[in-house]
């Protein structure tokens, strides 16, 4: 028979797997919405609309089980904290698919016309991003808060590339009008790719919160 401590230590599990699952969902939308971007995919763009219902459910689920879990046991010191931190970091993955989805509206609305200048940087900043988010979550599952804190530095390095392609963008808008509204939209993908940088570091000072009890300063 199983006790009260191995139903919740399943139960807790199954929350984990969940967070992973949903960590997996939102790393490959924003994959996908720089890939239909890059490649005037319109199909994979809509497809990652359209995928982001199934994220924003993955929360709800994640949620309302840990809800649920946190009242049935009534967990005290790390164990509260170990459910505290999964109901923080959905937040942020949630908000990381947001952010896909809307590169993914700004790859329709760019459509088929000629990009005004050859995509490098921007996939460079938004697989640096999507590898915080992995390394996160690896770091989540391992209880490992030096790679944990080596997100928290990595973040510098995705402004760094954010701030390249802003210049690089705002050369080609002054050098022809013409180049301003899709400038525009350009800037909004990398100030996406930008926040979820910051969405990456929210996790893993969440993850050194839950092994440590200590909360990082913000900057």
């Amino acid at each position: 028979m199983v006790g009260v401590r191995g139903v919740y230590t399943k139960e807790l599990t199954l929350i984990q797997n969940d967070l992973m699952t949903m960590g997996q969902l939102v790393t490959k939308a924003l994959s996908d919405s720089i890939e239909a971007l890059k490649t005037k995919d319109m199909a994979l763009a809509e497809s990652v609309i359209a995928g982001d219902a199934v994220i924003d459910d993955m929360q709800v689920l994640i949620e309302d089980k840990t809800v649920e879990l946190i009242a049935l046991q009534q967990p005290i010191a790390k164990d509260l904290r170990i459910l505290s931190t999964a109901l923080k970091m959905t937040t942020d993955l949630e908000r990381i698919g947001d952010h896909a989805k809307k590169i993914a509206k700004i790859a329709n609305r760019i459509g088929q016309d000629p990009l005004i200048k050859p995509l490098v940087d921007i996939p460079i900043a938004a697989e640096k991003a999507q590898g915080m988010v992995r390394k996160v979550l690896k770091a989540y599952v391992d209880l490992d808060i030096e790679a944990a804190a080596e997100v928290c530095a990595e973040d510098d390095k995705v402004d760094e590339i954010c701030e390249t392609c802003k210049r690089d963008i705002l050369f080609h808008m002054m050098k022809d009008k013409a180049n301003i509204e899709q400038g525009t939209e350009l800037n909004k993908v990398v100030q996406r790719i930008e926040r979820i940088g910051d969405h990456a570091t929210n996790l893993a000072e969440w993850v050194i919160y839950l092994v440590t009890g200590q909360r990082v300063p913000k900057k």
